[in-house]
Formats: structure tokens, sequence, C-alpha cells
């Protein structure tokens, strides 16, 4: 009877065919026993060995044991070439499950794109320098949109239906690279437009900062000009009433001097520079034009100086020590009065006038200006046809001909009652400076303006 050995249920090569049947070896007609003659040993039946025993259960059981240890080995062979295989695609398959994973963090982050790029339009609005850029980045956000609603490819396990083979996972691959790519692409274009955008409205931005600032600037020079044209043209009217004042005077310390027979050089230089400043005073400039506003004031300044320091080297020839008549070498400076005029007076006398200036500006904030000081002989002679003998002293006769006398402005504050004069009175004989009895309320004149110097 033959032995079938049955093939192993893995797949792979088929198990070799049972073996069959050894054919039965033909019986002898005679064995040595019997050719001898003897008749004691009992004759060897089919299949025996001579010793008793039978070979074929021994043949038959290794023929067997040889087959299925053939079939053993084979499915161990075969079973070792699936786990590898199997290795294999899963290890193929994690860099697809990356490349999945890298998709759908950019197409999780699409959300927060869109808001910010939603918020550059509506923010960039008529405000961009390229409006291209707007639109095509409108188009990203469409887009965007639309990506951000779709499904990734599904990946099965490694030797589950899809992903079996080689071939399965290729056609994988390259549906998840597709796909990843065109998440990531769109994540970084729409964060590349949105950027584009942002930079063309700060552009514009700067541009209307820009233009802002030129208007700015143009404005502020505009007003800047116009703040230099009121102030050259006050200027220019405070010098021109200066200049009248000093051609006024001047013709004063002429006719004086004229009457002392004072020498005719200083006298002739006095009388070219009053001729000139009549000049001046008789030019004309266009009242909106800075640079014509300027020059003329310059001019007229210019004449007025030259006219005062002629008219002081005329009182210089003249100079004898005596009330209105003294020297301007002798003299300090403590002011300059409302018609530009310098204001002097005997030096100690201007020395005690600083020290109670000092304490008064200490006490009150402001400083103590002095209007008039030393009044020559000729000015005394113009402030007398001015006022009259009632309010003014004869030439000759006033302390102020002794430079020793001042009269302060009014509207600083220097009227009966008023803090300024109060203090002034109460504090300047600590200084050598007294309100005269003649000037109070009261006492004649009444002058709270006027101080003298007592030393």
């Amino acid at each position: 009877m033959p032995i079938n050995v049955e093939p192993s249920t893995s797949s792979g090569p088929s198990p070799a065919p049972a073996l069959a049947e050894a054919p039965k070896p033909a019986r002898s007609a005679s064995t040595p026993e019997v050719a001898s003659g003897r008749t004691d040993i009992p004759p060897l039946g089919p299949g025996r060995r001579p010793d008793g025993g039978s070979m074929r259960p021994l043949f038959v059981f290794l023929i067997a044991a040889a087959a299925a240890l053939t079939g053993s080995i084979v499915f161990a062979l075969v079973h070792t070439g699936n786990e590898r295989e199997l290795e294999q695609l899963n290890e193929a398959r994690a860099d697809v499950v990356q490349a999945v994973d890298e998709g759908r963090a950019a197409q999780d982050g699409l959300a927060a794109q869109i808001e910010a790029a939603e918020n550059a339009l509506a923010a960039s609005k008529g405000k961009v320098l390229d409006g291209a850029l707007r639109a095509e980045l409108a188009g990203h956000v469409a887009a965007a949109k639309e990506l951000g609603d779709t499904v990734p490819p599904s990946i099965p396990e490694a030797g589950a239906a899809g992903l079996e083979a080689a071939e399965d996972l290729d056609a994988l691959e390259a549906q998840a690279t597709e796909w990843s790519m065109t998440m990531q692409t769109a994540s970084t274009t729409l964060t590349a437009a949105t950027a584009d955008v942002q930079d063309s409205f700060r552009q514009w931005q700067q541009q209307r900062e820009d233009a802002q600032a030129e208007a700015d600037a143009a404005g502020d020079q505009e007003a800047d000009a116009a703040a230099q044209l009121t102030e050259a043209q006050a200027t220019l009217s405070s010098v021109t009433a200066q200049l009248k004042i000093s051609v006024r005077d001047s013709k004063y310390t002429l006719d004086w001097a004229a009457g002392l027979k004072a020498p005719t050089a200083e006298r002739k230089a006095l009388m070219t520079d009053r001729t000139e400043g009549e000049a001046a005073l008789a030019a004309r400039a266009d009242a909106n034009d800075l640079t014509a506003v300027q020059g003329l004031a310059e001019e007229r300044e210019a004449a007025r100086v030259a006219i005062e320091g002629a008219a002081w080297a005329v009182r210089a020839t003249a100079a004898d020590g005596s009330n209105g008549r003294l020297a301007q070498k002798d003299l300090c400076k403590v002011g300059v009065g409302p018609e530009g005029q310098n204001q002097y007076l005997r030096c100690d006398a201007a020395e005690d006038w600083k020290r109670l200036g000092a304490a008064f500006e200490a006490e009150l904030g402001k400083p103590l200006r002095v209007e008039y000081g030393y009044r020559p002989y000729d000015w005394q002679l113009q402030a007398m046809d001015e006022f009259g003998a009632g309010q003014v002293a004869a030439p000759g006769t006033s302390n102020h001909g002794w430079a020793a006398a001042v009269d302060v402005p009014v509207d600083d504050g220097f009227r009966f009652g008023q803090p300024e004069f109060e203090w002034l009175a109460a504090n300047g004989p600590k200084f050598g400076w007294e309100h005269p009895d003649w000037a109070r309320a009261g006492g004649g004149r009444e002058e709270p303006w006027h101080f003298e110097y007592t030393g």
C-alpha cells in the first residue's frame, strides 16, 4: 500500500510526491540451507530478514520522515521570507505616514493663515501700491479654503488589503506625497502672498506718511516764514519809530551845539547822518517780502545808530561837567530806553541801582528796567517843548542832568498802590534810591515812576 505525505498549507514549493511501494524480490527456487540438504532450518518467508525480522517498515518510516522534514524546511523558508517582506513594507509605510502627517500639519495651519490673509485684505483695501497683489492673495485664500476640507489618503496597515505588495506601496506613496505637497505648497504660497500684501500696505502707509511729512514740513516752513515776516515787520516798525526819535532829537542837538559854537566837523557829521536817516525813513519795501522788510529794518537801524553816535560826539565837544553836559566816558550804562537810546547813570548810582534791581527781581520775579536815566541838555530842551514847563524841569536844573535820577516804565507796574511801586518806594532807600516827596501822591506833580539817587 503506498504512503502519501500531505503538502504544507503554507505557500511555497509543493512537497515531493509520495514514494510507491518497493517491488518485491523474486523468490529463489531454493535457499542455501536447502541446497545444502539441511532440513532443520525453516525456509525464509517473503520480506523477512535472515535473522527472522522484516525491513519494510523501516524503509517506510525513513521515507516519510524525509518527506516531513523537507516540508518543514520549505515552510520555514517561506515564513521567513514573508516576515522580511512585511518588515520592508512597514518601513516604507512609515515614510508615507510621515508625508501625510506633514501635509496634515500644513492643512491644520491653513485656518489661521486664511484668517491672517483675510485680515490683511480687509486692512489693505484701497491702501496698497500694487492692487494685483490683493487679487492674487484673494485667489490663494479661496484655494486654501477648498483644500481645508480635503481628506488625506487612507494608509492601511502593512499586509492588509491595499498594502500587500511593493507595487501597492508605490501607488500609495505617490498619492500621499502629492496630497502632502499640495497642502504644504498652499500653506507657503498663502503665507508669502499675505506677506506681499502686508509689505505693499506698509509701503503705501510709508508713502502717505512721507507725503504728510512733506506737507507738514511745507506747512511748517510756511508758518515759519509767516512768523519770520511778522517778526521782521514788528522789528521794522520799532526801528522806524526809534529812528524818527533820533532824527527829531538830533535837530535839538544841532541847534544847541550851534548856539554853543561847537566845532563844525562834529556838527557836519551829525547833519550828514541825520540826512541819511531821513532818506532811510523815506525808503520803502514790500511788506510781504521778508528779505526786503529785513533789509529796510537793518538800514534804518544802522542810520539810527550812526545818528546817536554822532550826537554824542557833538555833546562831547560841549561837556564841561555841568548839569546836562557830562562826558559819556564818565557814565555807566544801565539799559536801553524805549527809543533805542542807551541809558546812563553816574557809575556809583549805577552800581547801587543794579544791586537794587537784583533784590527787586528776587522778590517780584521780574527785572527792574530803566526807561530814562541821564538826560543831556539837548534832550531836556526837547522834553520841555513836548511836555511843557509845568511837567519838565528847565534844562540844566533836573536831577536827570546830573545822571542821578531814573524814570521806570509805568507799564511795569509803577503806579501808586501797585506792588512794584510800593516795594521800590519802601526798599529803594536801602540802596540809596528814594522816591522824592514832590513826586508822591498829593506831593505836587505825582510821578510814581521817578526815583532819585541820594547816595
